[in-house]
């Protein structure tokens, strides 16, 4: 009997280790939301992005991005303003991510680029690469006639003189642009990984629960920055995953 009753025991041990790994397993694969896997992409760069509904604005088509090493690098030698964008369809916005993780990196900052100061300043605010990501449908004015109105954002960059517990704020869009830079102690050459409970950090930065994705954006910024061998920056993405 009591053979019986451990055999009996031990088969639904068995069944309901097997419904959690199951459950576990299909809960990891339906956590990934987004995702940009630079690993295996290979030919035109414009091509690639447009394949997935991002489109090149401002001057980020002369910036000579390419797919190398397995990451897309982004080396502007004119100091320009570029920017890789993807808007979604109302239908396609992004529900329930709570969790961004960014693996990047940077050779060369652009020299010139300064955040510090007071934000009724105007500062020479650029990055080398920033990810951005875009909340809800309502616009808050950007704080200047000929830039554009933009929803809740929050900006991840790398930077080399910045403070990782700091929160910037841009020239424009300070009613709703934060400004964040992630790990950054301003090493070169170094891979990073940027990965932030989105959720708690909106909340931290606006004091209200975050509305769905409705844009995502990759954007270089070296205006009013000096040219070092030959260019003004050079960045690049490996991968980037929205949980």
């Amino acid at each position: 009997m009591w053979n019986s009753i451990l055999s009996s025991r031990f088969q639904y041990k068995k069944i309901f280790a097997l419904c959690g790994f199951l459950f576990i397993t299909s809960s990891a694969h339906a956590e990934n939301i987004y995702e940009l896997d630079f690993s295996t992409a290979t030919g035109d760069v414009r091509a690639w992005f447009e394949a997935l509904n991002w489109e090149f604005r401002e001057d980020v088509a002369e910036m000579n991005l390419r797919f190398e090493d397995s990451k897309l690098v982004i080396e502007p030698t004119t100091d320009e303003l570029g920017v890789l964008m993807r808007d979604f369809d109302k239908k396609d916005y992004l529900h329930g991510v709570t969790k961004i993780r960014i693996e990047w990196g940077v050779d060369q900052y652009p020299l010139g680029a300064d955040w510090s100061g007071p934000a009724d300043k105007t500062r020479n605010t650029r990055e080398a690469i920033s990810f951005m990501i875009f909340f809800g449908d309502a616009k808050l004015d950007s704080g200047f006639f000929f830039a554009p109105d933009l929803p809740y954002f929050i900006s991840f960059f790398l930077g080399k003189d910045e403070k990782p517990d700091q929160v910037y704020l841009g020239n424009y869009w300070q009613k709703g642009g934060r400004y964040l830079c992630i790990p950054c102690d301003g090493s070169s050459g170094k891979t990073y990984i940027t990965e932030i409970d989105l959720t708690a950090k909106f909340f931290e930065l606006f004091a209200k629960q975050p509305e769905p994705i409705t844009a995502l954006g990759i954007e270089v910024d070296v205006q009013k920055t000096e040219k070092v061998n030959g260019r003004h920056s050079k960045a690049y993405i490996k991968r980037v995953e929205l949980f």
